[in-house]
Parts: structure tokens; C-alpha cells; sequence
């Protein structure tokens, strides 16, 4: 193992002339294997050899390498990393034969993840894992060699192993499979585990370059189809910390855009780039918040007017805050979702955006258009989602309220007037139910009411 002049003398280890008391307590070594016969008496050859091997690599001390050469030290590296392969092959084959053999039940333990647990103190994942490997060895005996030979990491064999188990349909023929192993086993040799990964991944190129096309189509074809069923966005608002956080997953091309978009937005050729140093601590901004910033910027950007309507208006966040906190900035503000908002946020939105005041819409129209009008306007149902926080006026009802029906109270037919004091936005189950003859209709407050069945 490259290690310098080490030699057991009666419980003592010398190196270069010191001395250095071994840590054997009560007749065992630091390796936790008796001193002795006990090794020796062993019948077993791998049990024996096992033994000693632990023996031996416990009367080596971490703390002599820094007395190593360069030359040394390089073959002690290469050789540990070829005695850990050798051993995980012995592992896999030791621990297939305990599945085999019923250990762990033998040994009152309901399986072998149990054992490991319990015996080696493994974590039960890793235990999975390590069994699985060794299943995966075991069926293929050529990969189980290789790593026995030391020539590969664990990590490469389980790539071959995968690699082989994932083989399409039709090429499950033995010829072809010999050929994908000792092709795997070769690269194994010569690459490192990524660039493995990366040769296994385009296999059926090699075995079957006809049929390589035809199945990269219809793996792509499958794969899309997948991205477009786990599409998904979450979103978490947080007004403690005035941010939101997010996860979501798109199909590709949709991602590859938005990369486009975010990168147009992060190019320091603008006229008005994102700053790449922090102006405050004087501190590059990490190339994350950059793009951060930039995604907030592409949200910003994006028009109402460009988007579909919802429920009849256009998609507006709306923010309402009194008018002397607005000058002041002395109090929050709110969006009509209920959140509160900085006041030097509702400043900025209002100076760039302008302001849409609570009563006359962005146009100065009149929103209580009283007996003149059938259907409340756009400007009116804007009024009434922010006076209901974004969400349906039914009571316990969370659906968002730009996606419900315009509800008069009193009845447009029976002289009900369309305006702010006699509306409510109500999602479609709830303003069914508002209309059904056997349920009473109570206003709790201004934009929340309560639906009950009528005793």
C-alpha cells in the first residue's frame, strides 16, 4: 500500500526508528479483529483473509503519509481506490449470499437492511442501496470482474449495471447483450464514471446505429409527453419576508425560452443592465440573483393587455392604501389579495404604473352606474375584487374572485341598482346556490356574504 517501513513488534508499531504504542484494548486491535490465533485460526479463505486484511490496514497510521514521497504517495492513492473497488466487489458478493443464504432471518432480523442496521450501523437508504448494487452485480457477472479487478469504481459498475438493465425490447438478444457489456466494461477501463454515464446513455447507438433514430424519436416523443402530464407551478407569498418563493417544471423548449428570455434581461449590454456589483457592499451580485432580478423584470414587462381576460378584466394587481399614507409612506399598503405591501413598494408601483383610486377607475370613470346599466362594467369588478381580497365573497370560499360571476344582492329584476353596494363576485358553484330558491342569502360585510340552506 506504499506505506513506509511499518512493523509490528510485540503490541508496538516502529516507523523510522519510533516507537508507537498500538490501541489494542483487552486483546484487540484498533481494527477490531482479536490479536493472535483467532485471525489465524480462521478455515475459511475469505474469512481468513478478510481477517488479516483488516488486521493489516489497522497497523497503518493516517498520521505517518505526510512522511511519503511524491511518487509513493500517488501509488499509495491509486492503489486505496483500487483496494476499495476489490472490496466492494467482495461486499456485493458477500451480501448476495447472505440474501441467499436467509442471514438476517437466521439471525432473528426481519431482512438484511435490518442486519446492516443494526450490526454495521448502516443508514437503511444506504443499505438498499448497497443490496441493490449487489443484486445488479450479480446478474452480471463481467462487471462484478472488472471492479473485483480493481480497474473501475463502484460507481462506473453500477452505471454498467443500469445501463444493461435499461437495454430497449429489441435488443435483449445475448449476442447483443455480451456486446453491450464488454463495450461498457472497456469504456469502464479508460473513463471516469461521467463520461461513462454519458457513453452509456447513447448504447443503442452502438449496437443497433439503424434503429438508433427510430427509438431516440419515440424515447423523445415519450419523454415530452411525460414533461407535459408533470407540468406543474407552486407558489408561496410570504409577507413577513415580502417575497415569494416557487418550484415548477416545464417540457424543455418551454424552459429553453424563458433561459432565452432571462439571459436577454442579464446582458450587461443594455443600456440599463442589471448591476453586477452590489452597490451597497461594493460585492459581486451572484449570477443567481442576477437572474433573478431579471425574471422579476420579465414579469414586470409583460402586459395585461397581452394576457387572456379573466372573468371579464384584464389580469391587474391592484394596490389600495389610504391616500395620506401614499405621500407619507408611514403605513402598508395592500394588494387585493389580502397581502400587505412596503410602503416605498406601493410608492414605486403607483409612480410607475399610476394609480387607481377606489372609487373612479383609471379613466376617472364612475364605477356606481346605479339603474343604468344590466352587467357591471370591467372597472366595477375590479372594485369588487379588491374589496373582497382576491377571493370569492362566499364565506369560507377561497376561489379566486376574478375568476366568478357579477351576483346583485337585490335582484336587477326586482329594481336591484349595479353598483358596488349591491355587487359581489361569487365563484360559479356559489352564485348557482345564491339563486336557488331554497337558500338565504346574508351579507356579513362589505364583499362577504353567507349562503345557507333555507330551515
Amino acid at each position: 500500500m506504499g506505506a513506509t517501513g511499518g512493523t509490528a513488534h510485540g503490541g508496538a508499531r516502529t516507523y523510522d526508528g519510533e516507537a508507537h504504542t498500538g490501541d489494542a484494548r483487552d486483546g484487540v486491535s484498533c481494527g477490531g479483529v482479536a490479536r493472535g490465533s483467532v485471525v489465524a485460526g480462521r478455515v475459511h479463505e475469505v474469512h481468513r483473509g478478510l481477517g488479516e486484511l483488516l488486521e493489516a490496514v489497522g497497523r497503518l497510521d493516517p498520521g505517518r503519509v505526510w512522511s511519503l514521497r511524491e511518487e509513493a504517495l500517488g501509488e499509495s492513492i491509486r492503489e486505496v481506490y483500487a483496494l476499495e473497488a476489490r472490496l466492494a466487489a467482495m461486499r456485493s458478493a458477500l451480501l448476495a449470499q447472505a440474501e441467499h443464504s436467509g442471514l438476517a432471518t437466521g439471525d432473528a432480523h426481519a431482512n438484511l437492511v435490518a442486519w446492516l442496521r443494526e450490526r454495521v450501523r448502516l443508514a437503511p437508504a444506504q443499505a438498499r442501496r448497497q443490496l441493490m448494487s449487489a443484486r445488479g452485480l450479480g446478474e452480471h457477472p463481467e462487471a462484478a470482474a472488472g471492479l473485483a479487478q480493481g480497474a473501475y469504481p463502484e460507481a462506473s459498475a453500477t452505471v454498467i449495471t443500469g445501463a444493461l438493465d435499461a437495454l430497449p425490447a429489441d435488443l435483449v438478444e445475448t449476442e447483443v447483450r455480451d456486446r453491450a457489456t464488454t463495450h461498457l466494461v472497456d469504456a469502464a477501463r479508460t473513463h471516469d464514471t461521467r463520461t461513462l454515464a454519458r457513453l452509456a446513455a447513447h448504447l443503442g447507438e452502438v449496437l443497433d446505429p439503424e434503429g438508433a433514430d427510430r427509438r431516440l424519436a419515440a424515447q423523445l416523443d415519450a419523454a415530452e409527453a411525460r414533461a407535459a402530464r408533470e407540468t406543474f407551478l407552486t407558489l408561496t407569498h410570504d409577507e413577513d419576508r415580502q417575497a415569494t418563493d416557487g418550484t415548477f417544471r416545464v417540457p424543455l423548449h418551454t424552459g429553453v425560452a424563458l433561459q432565452h428570455m432571462i439571459e436577454s434581461l442579464t446582458n450587461p449590454a443594455r443600456p440599463d443592465p442589471i448591476p453586477s456589483t452590489d452597490p451597497t457592499a461594493g460585492t459581486p451580485v451572484p449570477a443567481a440573483r442576477r437572474r433573478g432580478e431579471a425574471f422579476a423584470q420579465l414579469i414586470d414587462r409583460t402586459s395585461g393587455a397581452d394576457l387572456p381576460r379573466t372573468g371579464g378584466s384584464t389580469t391587474t394587481v391592484v394596490v389600495t392604501m389610504a391616500l395620506h399614507a401614499l405621500h407619507e409612506g408611514l403605513a402598508a399598503a395592500h394588494l387585493d389579495t389580502g397581502h400587505r405591501l412596503a410602503p416605498a413598494t406601493a410608492r414605486r408601483l403607483a409612480a410607475a404604473h399610476g394609480v387607481i383610486p377606489a372609487v373612479l377607475g383609471t379613466e376617472g370613470e364612475v364605477l356606481d352606474v346605479g339603474r343604468r346599466a344590466r352587467l357591471f362594467t370591467r372597472a366595477q369588478r375590479l372594485a369588487l375584487n379588491v374589496q373582497q381580497h382576491g377571493t370569492c365573497a362566499a364565506q369560507g370560499c377561497d376561489r379566486p374572485a376574478a375568476w366568478g360571476d357579477a351576483h346583485h344582492l337585490h335582484p336587477w329584476s326586482g329594481g336591484g341598482p349595479t353598483d358596488l353596494s349591491n355587487g359581489v363576485l361569487l365563484c360559479p358553484r356559489h352564485h348557482t346556490l345564491a339563486h336557488r330558491p331554497g337558500y338565504d342569502t346574508t351579507v356579513l360585510a362589505p364583499g362577504r356574504i353567507r349562503i345557507n340552506r333555507r330551515e
